[in-house]
């Protein structure tokens, strides 16, 4: 009998899940797929592609910066990127101020600046493009453009009649006296019928 018992727990243990050779596979195991199943059954690879992420200001401004302080030859390049980024963000004093360098000292530079959408609120960041324009055009003797009596208007303004002082003489000796009675009344906001403008037009014999 007891031989019996032992034979008995032995068959058991070999035929339990987990157990030695010849017991039966654990009831959570799955069978063995072949490769014509397998490729029926697995799923398509999903469509990995995102988004296309919007253009931007900030990557471009970026860029450019880097892009200067390179040797190569690059200026198209960055001119690309800062007109770009003018399309975006008409706004940006920065964008016009760095893209008019690259154009520096001519009449191209001046395009870039006058392109900026001043407001009635003039700034000091506007001031500075304003005497952009005024240095360059003075500096090639351009006079008789009408975007020079606008922007000492537009740089007298902010930083006050005084700081015109150097274009003034010039404008003086080159018998431009019409330019300067518009732009001393338009920064002075005086009308050029007042007394004393009038007076003061005399003694500066304009």
């Amino acid at each position: 009998a007891a031989k019996e018992e032992r034979s008995t727990w032995r068959g058991a243990a070999r035929g339990a899940p987990g157990g030695a050779r010849g017991g039966k596979a654990p009831h959570n195991c799955n069978p063995i797929k072949s490769k014509e199943e397998a490729k029926k059954t697995s799923p398509e690879p999903e469509n990995e592609e995102g988004p296309v992420n919007e253009k931007s200001v900030g990557p471009r401004i970026g860029l450019a910066k880097v892009l200067s302080l390179s040797d190569g030859n690059n200026v198209e390049e960055r001119k690309t990127l800062y007109d770009e980024v003018i399309e975006l963000d008409s706004g940006l004093h920065d964008a016009y101020i760095e893209l008019g360098e690259l154009y520096r000292g001519t009449m191209e530079a001046v395009d870039v600046y006058c392109k900026f959408p001043f407001s009635e609120e003039l700034t000091f960041d506007d001031a500075y493009i304003f005497g952009e324009m005024v240095q360059i055009m003075m500096k090639l003797e351009e006079y008789d453009d009408p975007r020079l009596e606008k922007s000492l208007i537009g740089y007298g303004t902010v930083m006050g009649w005084n700081c015109l002082d150097t274009y003034v003489s010039k404008l003086e000796n080159a018998f431009k006296t019409a330019v300067l009675k518009n732009v001393y009344c338009a920064v002075n906001k005086k009308s050029p019928d007042d007394s004393d403008v009038l007076q003061y037009f005399k003694v500066k014999l304009w």
